[in-house]
């Protein structure tokens, strides 16, 4: 005797296996080490929008990029110098408008 699978019990695997998480861990292993950013991974990285990405560069304020082929790059270090370098300059600031 042949047992006959309902449509419910052959889509069932399927959907089991779509609905299971993926182990962000073994993507993380499986993808290359971070090394730049695109201009608007950037901008979205540190929560700015383009425009004022490009405002800050007219103003001499924006991170150094790279050019690699017809893009635009800003290294992680670089990134991260310019982070650290607007973050003293807010402090500075700061101190600045509290002088008596």
């Amino acid at each position: 005797m042949t047992k006959t699978r309902s449509t419910a019990e052959l889509e069932e695997p399927q959907a089991k296996h779509q609905s299971r998480p993926v182990d962000e861990r073994v993507a993380a292993a499986a993808a290359p080490p971070l090394l730049g950013y695109s201009i608007q991974e950037f901008c979205t990285a540190v929560g700015i929008s383009l425009s004022f990405f490009y405002e800050l560069k007219q103003a001499g304020l924006a991170p150094r990029t790279m050019k690699l082929g017809s893009r635009r790059i800003i290294s992680v270090e670089e990134a991260q110098k310019w982070c650290r370098e607007r973050t003293e300059a807010s402090e500075s600031a700061k101190r600045e408008a509290w002088q008596p």
